[in-house]
Order: structure tokens, then sequence, then C-alpha cells
């Protein structure tokens, strides 16, 4: 048995079966390189089916690559907007004339570029007053079958414009009474939503409140605002009755179900504390989740976040960029992990999402600016996301009723998986636009039992076992595309020297495959991703796809409960990914085994192609003690006994194998025994590991004494807890300082502690632990530190090795800097084995020497002694042997008593605990004589 001192709690860690998603750079399709800020977009601008992306170049230049059949782009140039970096936008079909067209500010009157056809367009400047725009957001607010837009005012209230029926938008601000109470200028209107977050068929929308130099929470202007919707196209603030008023510096909302139970929760980005995530109860009425559970907490400077399934595995992840980029995924029950290094090591500063080359995962067409909106001069990046054989269905709707574009539409699935939803928004987060695609992950499922859509004129249809792995197209009220399954005989799989793939759509007459060949199979030797047009009534086209893939790698991976350095009488949980059969390097074939020897564990599976093997676990042992020598013991009549045993720390036990230590300590006194009982006791040994020591070992001349607490260091640890026993630093005064280690995505306290220290050099004892196999910050906590950190010059030389044990990977400010702590001194928890344990009975009764009913008692006289010892025995033992034996089982002292009473000189004997055995024949009586 593994014990761990001196944490209170010892922690444990199971890696996860869960696949992440896997990007590449396909920067190298686009047409056109662009250095984008804030404003990005993802969206089907010509309504061929197929999503292009919009860029804004310089934060001011329109360019759109039409996305082509072939996955090729082509660029048309929209000109410059010519008054400066854009703030934000929104893009949607005004005029229902199948062309998206796109409206857009910066600090001064609100842009409109009407897109007729491809590269034909006017641009002109809306009517109403000049606003310092911030996120823009379109939908049809008065329910006409016209797109409408809102665009958020950072010092003032918001514009809306309703589209008129020759598709322009017309200023209408006095149809909203955007007052609040108490009064404000009703300014730091940020990022914004439409969204029905009631359930109850009409459209909503929600503003985040950000507002520079107002520190105080009770004024509205950082209040967040839900304007609900009455039903009669009529909207009043009521954020407080929902709970989502949240008056912290709230950046960005997002709504998504994040648990798959049939309503939307909401995700904010905050900038005066941690980023948060409410939930909604299914009335619209939301509370937040504790940081402690979703593990948020502070991100340096979030600008976007937003809910997307971006591993199509049924449930919604989270992707936060801006001053640093974070990647959470989604596990359905309302958890979430974050993922590191997905999209590399450069943060996002912005993103929008849409599927760029037509393989059913949607890709991240990204940006790195610098600022709020600035242009930093790096090119945006595509983001592909690599196929990973969870299914989907991908959903694009045409409005005739409602607005050509479906805005303000929302589509829902149930299945296994619950139930998830998709609304068509266009302008979310803080001047994003995305796909207005609906896409759905279904993991391993291959058919969607129910859709439902639900359409901003009213109307509700359902469809019923639609087949996975399409695109379907639905218009209102019209048709939706014929229901598409490609087969992939015997599997999407090519192997080396094999068959080719058969592939073969059902049902329907007239197919065309992305091949250019025609029928309903076609035969395929090469890799990627087939797709197969239908047509069916109208507009209604279903684009079916199967990604192909060579040779794939399926090398299983193993998942430990539990650490891999374990006491000889511990066990290692080892978990193989799900495969169809296993062979382990121990001969088992289960899927997990439990393994209690040395050694490296691999698992071999059979693949499509060949066997695969996992990188090996290797299983190491730590010392333990021998069982510890003991004796039995009799008592002549019921009463208490006491037990010794040999060993640095002696255990003791009710039962063989496991159970809880119901004593300590030899001698140990039992309780009262009315007959003869067994106990067992352990020796623990400890496993102590000399400290470590890493970091910056002494301060630079460039530097400073840091006045804030905003930045601070980063580190991981490996597989073992990681205490930081003291680190050294150079303090501007003494005092008391609040020292903790955060977690290094949302910066939950993992651990604090307050510490006095003076002024100058010092080495501070910090004795905070981090769990293994984490990431993590340690850092100030509020006020002015004084402490000094290294800056811009000093060349740290990140990383930082902490004895194997973890390292400090860099400074939440870049690597440029390090902050605070110095020549760090580490270690892991000091560990203690148990050895096997040794039985011990207590006999309580006569027995032994008494032979003619005289009891048989054994008296021992002082005890505890220093010298002469009398002992007493039964009416018979004249002439009976009396041994004194130690717990190793040596005889130390033997002798003959010769009277009822006989003293024994012990003085010469060591310090212990003794056996007095006196035996007569085959009788004996024992005794337990202490030596002190």
């Amino acid at each position: 048995m593994r014990r761990t001192l001196p944490l209170a709690v010892a922690f444990s860690f199971c890696t996860s079966l869960f696949a992440q998603p896997a990007f590449t750079d396909g920067s190298a399709l686009l047409s056109h390189s662009a250095t984008s800020s804030g404003c990005m977009a993802v969206t089907d601008m010509d309504g061929d089916g197929l999503d292009d992306i919009v860029q804004l170049d310089d934060a001011d230049h329109v360019y759109v690559l039409y996305r082509n059949v072939d996955g090729s782009f082509t660029t048309y140039d929209y000109g410059s907007l010519n008054d400066g970096n854009q703030w934000g936008w929104a893009i949607a079909d005004l005029n229902n004339d199948g062309h998206k067209d796109i409206c857009s500010g910066s600090g001064g009157n609100t842009n409109f570029v009407n897109i007729t056809a491809r590269g034909v367009y006017t641009l002109t400047e809306l009517d109403g007053p000049a606003i310092f725009t911030q996120c823009m957001s379109m939908g049809d607010m008065d329910n006409d079958g016209r797109v409408d837009v809102l665009a958020c005012h950072d010092n003032g209230h918001p514009n809306i414009w309703f589209t008129n029926a020759s598709g322009v938008p017309v200023n209408n601000n006095g149809y909203i009474d955007w007052n609040t109470n108490p009064i404000s200028d009703m300014s730091g209107n940020y990022g914004s939503c439409f969204v029905d977050f009631d359930n109850d068929g009409d459209q909503d929308f929600y503003i985040s409140h950000c507002r520079q130099g107002v520190s105080n929470s009770s004024d509205p202007r950082r209040w967040n605002r839900l304007f609900v919707n009455d039903g009669t196209d009529h909207f009043t603030d009521q954020a407080a009755l929902y709970g989502v008023d949240d008056h912290e510096q709230t950046w960005t909302t997002d709504f998504g179900d994040y648990d798959n139970d049939g309503d939307l929760d909401m995700f904010s980005t905050e900038h005066s504390t941690g980023n948060k995530i409410f939930q909604n109860d299914g009335t619209g009425h939301f509370t937040e989740v504790p940081s402690t559970v979703t593990g948020l907490g502070i991100t340096n400077f979030p600008l976007q976040g937003m809910f997307r399934d971006l591993d199509n595995d049924g449930f919604l992840d989270i992707l936060v960029a801006g001053g640093e980029s974070h990647y959470y995924k989604g596990h359905g029950d309302g958890g979430i992990t974050e993922v590191t290094g997905v999209f590399g090591t450069t943060a996002l500063h912005g993103y929008a999402f849409g599927d760029l080359n037509g393989d059913g995962f949607e890709d991240v067409y990204a940006n790195y600016g610098d600022g709020y909106v600035t242009p930093s001069g790096t090119p945006d990046k595509l983001w592909l996301n690599t196929p990973n054989g969870n299914h989907f269905l991908r959903v694009r709707l045409q409005g005739t009723t409602s607005n050509r574009d479906a805005v303000g539409a929302r589509v829902t699935i149930t299945g296994p998986w619950g139930t998830q939803i998709r609304e068509i928004r266009s302008g979310e987060s803080y001047g994003l636009v995305n796909s207005f695609i609906a896409s759905f992950g279904l993991g391993a499922e291959t058919t969607v039992p129910t859709m439902t859509v639900r359409w901003p004129s009213g109307l509700l249809e359902t469809f019923n076992d639609l087949n996975a792995d399409q695109t379907l197209t639905v218009v209102e009220g019209e048709c939706i595309s014929p229901n598409v399954a490609i087969a992939a005989s015997p599997s999407p799989i090519l192997c080396s020297g094999g068959a080719p793939v058969q592939l073969t759509a059902s049902p329907g007459t007239y197919f065309v495959w992305s091949t250019g060949e025609t029928g309903p199979s076609i035969s395929v030797d090469g890799a990627g991703t087939y797709s197969t047009t239908l047509a069916g009534n109208g507009n209604c086209i279903t684009e079916a796809l199967v990604n192909v893939v060579y040779s794939p790698d399926e090398t299983p991976s193993i998942s430990v409960q539990g650490g891999t350095t374990i006491c000889p009488q511990d066990q290692v949980v080892l978990t193989a990914s799900p495969a169809a059969s296993y062979l382990w390097s121990n001969g088992s074939d289960q899927q997990t085994i439990a393994v209690s020897a040395a050694g490296d564990y691999t698992v071999t599976i059979a693949g499509s192609c060949g066997d695969f093997t996992s990188a090996p676990v290797a299983v190491s042992l730590l010392d333990a003690p021998t069982a510890p020598p003991s004796n039995n013991v009799f008592i002549p009549a019921p009463g208490t006994a006491q037990l010794a045993a040999s060993g640095d720390s002696i255990l003791w036990y009710a039962v063989a194998n496991g159970g809880v230590a119901i004593g300590n300590g030899s001698p140990w006194t039992t309780p009262v025994l009315n007959a003869n009982t067994n106990y067992w006791c352990a020796d623990l040994g400890d496993n102590t590991v000399a400290p470590a020591y890493g970091g910056k070992m002494n301060k630079s001349t460039t530097g400073a004494y840091q006045d804030n607490d905003t930045y601070f260091l980063y580190f991981s640890t490996n597989a073992e807890d990681m205490i930081i026993n003291s680190a050294k630093v150079y303090a501007n005064g003494a005092g008391n300082r609040t020292i903790a280690i955060v977690q290094h995505s949302g910066g939950a306290v993992v651990a604090s502690g307050t510490y006095y220290i003076p002024d100058g050099e010092s080495r501070v004892q910090l004795d905070l632990v981090a769990p293994a196999g984490g990431n993590y910050g340690l850092r100030i906590m509020g006020g002015d530190p004084q402490l000094w950190r290294d800056a811009i010059g000093s060349n740290p030389a990140y990383p930082y090795d902490l004895g194997g044990l973890g390292s400090i990977t860099d400074a939440s400010s870049g690597t440029a800097y390090y902050y605070f702590f110095y020549d760090w001194e580490v270690s892991v928890p000091v560990v203690y084995c148990e050895s096997p344990r040794t039985p011990v009975t207590v006999f309580v009764g006569p027995v032994g020497i008494a032979g003619n009913g005289t009891p048989n008692v054994l008296g021992i006289f002082p005890n505890p002694a220093t010298g002469m010892v009398t002992i007493t025995g039964p009416a018979n033992s004249t002439g009976s042997r009396v041994d004194l034996i130690d717990l190793a089982g040596r005889v130390c002292l033997s002798g003959t008593l010769a009277a009822m009473e006989e003293g024994i000189d012990v003085s010469a004997l060591a310090s212990g605990t003794y056996t007095v055995r006196l035996s007569n024949g085959s009788n004996r009586a024992y005794g337990v004589l202490v030596k002190q």
C-alpha cells in the first residue's frame, strides 16, 4: 500500500480516452493573403452551397475568396471602406437576391456594401448618427422577411436599422427604449448576438457590456443587457430577471447547448474576472457555473469566445482568442477539458468557422492581429480540420416566407446524444461571421432519428431517419434534399497493395460524383474526400460524402489510472483505447489489465492495414520493508494484551488485506479481548527523494520591481505531484505577499498562502503543491508586489527544467520576461510503502503447563523493568525453563524456574519488548516483558 505525506489528500490522475481535433495549415490554398485583425468571416456569399472567405485586409479592404467546386478559391476585390480600421461587421443577404451584403463600422458612419453578383457592388453609408462601432449583428427584428442590422456603440446606445423592401437598411433607433435604471449614457456596448434564449420561437438579442474606466460594478454601463421579444417583435431589457446582467466587464457572449439538454447555455469572455459559463434551466433563467467546476478563470485579454463542435463528437467545444488562445473540449455532461497545442504556439487573435474543404469538419480561418483591431503584419492562416472518423450532418436552409438566408432559424436534432441545437446567426462574438450551414457532430452514430427546423416565420418542419455524412438543403415549406448514404466496401480505408474501395450511393437514379463520374457507384484507389450530388425537387440538392484514408495510423494509446511508480503491494490499472481485439505484452487479451510487477507494458491491436503497438508504459516499484517479526501473545483471562513487532513505523490491522489501520506503534495495547483474536502488523518505509532545483538562478540587471500582479511565470508538472518548497525573491520593501499556484487556463487557484518577505534578497518557504500532469502559473495575488522581475534584454533561457518533475515554460507576457521567483527548490511528496503483513494471534484463557487444575497464571513483576524481574508460574511449574525472546525470534536470556518465585536479572538486555516463554516438556505458558 502506498501512502503519501505530507498531503492530506493523495491525488490520482487518469489520462483521457478522448481524441482531440487535429488541424493542419492549409494557407497555401488561399488565392489571396491578408493581414486581418478584428473582423473575420466564413460564409456562402453567392448561394452556391459552398462556404467562402471574406477578408478585411489591413482592417479596411474587403476581398471575397469564392470557393470553387474543385476546392480552389477565386478572389474578387470589393475595395477599401475608406474610413480606417473597421471594428465590427455583419454579413447577410439583405435584399434576398442570393448574394450576401456587408455592413461595417469604425468611428463614424456605417458602411453598406450591396453585392449583386460576383465582383459587382456599390458602397454607400447608412443613415443615422455616427457611432464608435463595436460588434454588429443581424436579425429580422420585425419579422417581415428581411434581415435588419444592430450596431453596438462604445459611447452611447446602439444603432438599429430596419431593412426596407428595396433591401436598404433604414435607421430606427427609436424602436427600442435603450434607457437604463439608474440613468446612464447607455455606453459600453461590445459583443452582441441574436438568440432565442427562452425557446419561445422568436428572436431576442443580448449585448455584452464593458466600459473602460468604470470600476464600480453598480454602474449600469457595466451591466449586460438581454432584450426580450414579447412575441409581437417589441423588446425590453430583462437581463436581471433572467440572471444574465453580470456586472463584470464582459467583452463577448455566445449561446450554445453545451450539455445537450435542449436549451441554450451561455459563455462569456470577461476582462475584470475569469471567463464564465451560465447554465440555462430550460425556461431561459441562467445560473453561473462555478469556476471550480468549469476550470475557467482569468484569461489574458480575451477578445473572442464561441461554442463549436470541432471534433464532431456531438458535444460543443469552446474556442477563446485574443491575448491568449484556448481550446476547451466539451464532454456533453457540462464538463470541459483544455487541450493545448491545437493551433500551434502563436495565439489566435480572431477567427471564423466553416467547412472550407468539404470534408464535413469545420475549419478555422484565423488572424494574428494586435490590440483590438490593429493588424500586426502576420498573415491570416487557414487551419484545416482533420477528419477523425466521427460522423456528421450539415443542414443548409433557404427561406421563402422568412428571409432567404434563414437568419434566426433553428435546427434541432434528437438522438442517443440527447438534443443538439443550432441557430443561424450573422454577427457574433466581436465582429465574427460564421458559416450559415448548421453543422452537427454525431460521433459514432450513422443516423439522425429526428430533425426539426423552426423558421423565423413560425413554420415548424420535422424530418425523420436522416443518414449521416451529408449536407442537406431544406427550402422553407417546399422541400428537403433526397436522403442519401454512401457505403464504402469493404471500408473507407486503402491499404498498401490492397484492393480499391467501392463507393455506392443510394437511393436515387442519377448521381454526379466529385470525380466527374456519374451513376450510383464508383471505384477509388486514392485517399481523399469523395462526394456525390443528387438533385431533388426545386432547389433541394443533397451532397453526401465519405472520407477515404490511406493506411491510417491506428496506434493504440494506454490510459493509466493512478501513477506508474507504485509500492510492491499495489497495482496499476492500464486501459487500451477501444479496438476490436487486444494483446498485451504480459499476454492478456482484455482491454483493461491490472499489473503489480515492474516493467514496460504495451498493447498491440489489429488495425485495418496491419498490427499497431502502443508506446510503452513503464511501471516501477518503490522500496518497501520486509514483513515485521512479531510473536503470538497469551493472556490467562479476558483482558487487554500488549502486541509488539520490530520495525520503524508499525501499523496494526484487524484484517489480512485492505482495511484501515486500527493502531500504530510498538508495543500496542489491544482492546479488551474475551476470545482468541487475530491481528496483523505491517511496517512503513519511506521513499524520500532529494529535492531538485531549477529556474533562473539570480536576477538580471535588466528589469524592475513590478508594481502590479498582472503577469507571472507559467510552469508544468510531469507524472507526479510537485511541491514547490521554496524560491529566491528580491523585494523592494518588507511585508506580506499572497502567492498562489493557478491553473494556466482560466486562472483558478490551486493552492495559495500568505508569506512575510523581508526587504532585499531572501528565500521564501512556499510549500505549495502542484498536482501531476498539469499546466499552471505561479503568481502574486493582488496589490503591488514590489518584487523584481527581469525584462527585455535579460534573455531568459526557457524552458527551465525542474529536476525532471516539471519545467518553467514561459511568462504570461512572453518569453522576454521572467517574474519574481528564482532558483526554485522542488520535490515530490514523501511516499511510504507498506510491508507485507505478519499475522499475530492473541490467545485468551488457560493453556499450557497447568495439569492438575491449577490456574495457568504467568506473573511478571515489575513490568516494564530495568533490572531484577520476578516471574511466577503455575503450581506445577517448578523446574520449568524460562526463555526471554526478542522480536527477531532470538533467545536472549534463559534460565530454570527453581521455585515458585525466581528473580532474573534483565539489566544486560537491550531496551525493547520480549516474549517470556515458560516451558515444561510439551507444555507452554507465555507473557510479555518490556525492558526499559
